[in-house]
């Protein structure tokens, strides 16, 4: 796929998935988002922490609740409708929140 999308992380579902409010949306996006979304995480970027490996579901939430990310979609899992995504822990956009 290649698509982007970001905005703040909602709710933490498992430890490699969460709900993602969508603010932002790449202009070259192929296919459409909701507001918000599953996402299943592909693999996950996070300068403060480089050596990310499995965590658990509060480790992910100490990680990544509350914070801006943008996902890379890889594709869209047909039987839960997540969007599996490499994500990216980044700061906020100018003015954002």
């Amino acid at each position: 796929m290649g698509d982007g999308i970001g905005g703040p992380v909602m709710t933490i579902l498992t430890n490699n998935a969460f709900e993602l409010l969508v603010s932002h949306i790449r202009k070259d996006n192929k296919e459409d988002y909701g507001k918000t979304e599953k996402i299943i995480i592909a693999k996950i970027d996070n300068p403060d922490e480089p050596q990310y490996t499995e965590t658990t579901q509060v480790q992910l939430e100490q990680a990544l609740k509350g914070k801006f990310v943008s996902c890379n979609v890889q594709y869209r899992d047909s039987k839960t409708d997540a969007l599996v995504c490499n994500v990216f822990v980044q700061k906020p956009p100018e003015g954002f929140g």
